[in-house]
Formats: structure tokens, sequence, C-alpha cells
């Protein structure tokens, strides 16, 4: 018994040191919570980009993001509240890409940086656009529900156009008698329309469209 405890005894003081020097930082509740409904967002976002909203459920986004079937029921209510939760992590998601962008002044500057970014995204599988698209158009259907919450969507868009219109009037970079309001819904209108021919033909060379639409901004909107 003693030659056994004088073996087991030198490596127990390793293993516990080891073990105190390595051991990651719990995280917190918050944490935790933010990550499960990241990882829900996101396993919509898919689900929704591949079949659409009309036959998705909360059991299948709790299950695709690795967790219980009932989590995304509890985290959001109902499919309404998920789909509401999803178009403002969309908007989130964009947001951040155009921080993450250089640096625009007010105005026509800023409008160019937007239509960039626009197109200048990395998804190669295009989800989160793919994902809005169906949205909106699922959104024409009256037993979806959607929209109302797809028309609050594109109104934050539009807003955010006619801001920099309003901005490029004022410093008289853009000619007084531009409609902002109008000018915004043909700049998002021509943004969400090459998309879409892009997602349905591959073919369709973004990097020349986004060139020809940058010009053709310019040329509507520069004051000459």
């Amino acid at each position: 018994m003693t030659g056994r405890s004088a073996v087991i005894a030198p490596a127990v003081e390793p293993l516990a040191e080891t073990s105190s020097a390595a051991a990651p930082q719990r995280r917190t509740q918050t944490q935790r919570r933010e990550e499960a409904e990241r990882r829900l967002l996101d396993a919509a976002l898919a689900i929704v980009a591949r079949t659409g909203t009309v036959r998705l459920t909360l059991a299948a986004v709790g299950l695709a993001a690795g967790y219980s079937r009932g989590l995304a029921t509890h985290r959001f209510g109902n499919k309404a509240g998920l789909l509401r939760a999803l178009a403002a992590h969309i908007t989130a998601t964009f947001q951040d890409q155009m921080r993450a962008a250089p640096k625009r002044r007010s105005g026509l500057d800023a409008i160019c940086g937007h239509i960039e970014v626009y197109f200048g995204r990395t998804d190669r599988q295009w989800t989160t656009t793919r994902a809005l698209l169906v949205m909106m158009t699922e959104g024409l259907m009256d037993q979806t529900g959607l929209q109302a919450d797809m028309a609050a969507y594109n109104r934050q868009a539009l807003t955010l156009f006619e801001t920099h219109v309003r901005a490029g009037i004022a410093q008289g970079e853009m000619h007084p008698d531009i409609d902002p309001v109008a000018a915004s819904v043909m700049l998002l209108g021509t943004l969400r329309g090459v998309m879409m021919q892009s997602l349905l033909d591959p073919g369709i060379d973004l990097a020349q469209v986004r060139d020809s639409v940058l010009a053709m901004a310019e040329r509507s909107l520069a004051r000459r």
C-alpha cells in the first residue's frame, strides 16, 4: 500500500497544476445566450435561403443549430418572431460589413461606397441575400404575414439612401431638383434587381455590373 501511494502522489499535483493553468474562462450566461441566438439565426438563414419561410419550423431551426427542438420557440416565441429577428440579423450583418469598409464622406461618396459593399461581399453562396430576397418575395403572399416586416426592412434601407441624397443636395454635389425619395427607391430597386438576376444566372459578371451601376449613379445624381 505504501509503495502504491508513492507512485500516485507525484502524479496528482502536476495534473492539478496543468488543469488549473489551462482551464478556459467560463462564459457568462449572457455570452452563452448571445451565442445560442446567433447560431439559431444563422441556422434559420440557411434554411430560408434553401427552402423558404413557408415550410420553416422552429423545431428544425433548433436542431440545425445544434440545440433542442424547443429552444427557438423559447427564444423567439413563434415563427413571426423568428422572422422579425432574422430581418434584424440581416440588417446587422450588412451594417457590420459597411463599418468594416473604408470610411466614406456623406452624400454621393457614401452612396457609391454602399454600392461597392453590396456587390463586393465574399459569401460565395450569397446566403444572406438569397434569404432576404426569398423573404421579400414570400412577403407578397398573405398567409406568410411577412409584408409589414419586409416593408419596415425596406424603409430602413431607403432612409439610408435618402439621408445621403439630401446631404449631397445640401453640399451642392447633387442637383436640387432630385427627389430623394424617388431616387432612393430607384437605387435600392437596382441593387436588389441585379442581385436577383445574378442568383438566377451565376454567369452574370457582378464586378462589371457594379462598375456600371456606380457610373449610372454618378451620372444621374452628380451635379454637372
